[in-house]
């Protein structure tokens, strides 16, 4: 193989992995939950350690981004038992990169996330 088709071929190898890492984008939030906000449109925010903002995950009237109320109503509950139980919550979300916990879009237009989880 020609040095020039080795280059090429090197080249998309590279651009094919770094296609294939962003399309495989996952992040898993974790901290304490310090507020809990629900606004008169619906919309669950949470205040938390890890990003200093208001973060929209859900609506309690309404879908979002493909989540029912019922499913807003169970995370209710598990934001707010992370506040009042002191235990962490991990959040996680298939369309964000961890370093991302920290930056991303605030308020409604944050990602939806896939699940939560309290921990001990």
């Amino acid at each position: 193989m020609s040095a020039a088709k080795k280059a090429m071929s090197t080249v998309l190898a590279m651009a094919a992995l770094s296609a294939s890492s962003s399309i495989s984008a996952a992040a898993w939030c974790q901290g304490y939950v310090n507020q809990v906000l629900t606004y008169d449109n619906g919309d669950m925010g949470i205040w938390t350690t890890w990003r200093s903002g208001w973060t929209t995950i859900c609506n309690l009237k309404t879908e979002r981004d493909g989540i029912p109320p019922e499913i807003c109503f169970a995370w209710f509950s598990t934001a707010t038992t992370s506040i009042t139980e002191n235990k962490q919550l991990i959040i996680y979300y298939r369309t964000i990169d961890q370093a991302e916990c920290a930056t991303m879009p605030l308020s409604a237009a944050a990602p939806a996330p896939a699940y939560l989880r309290l921990i001990k």
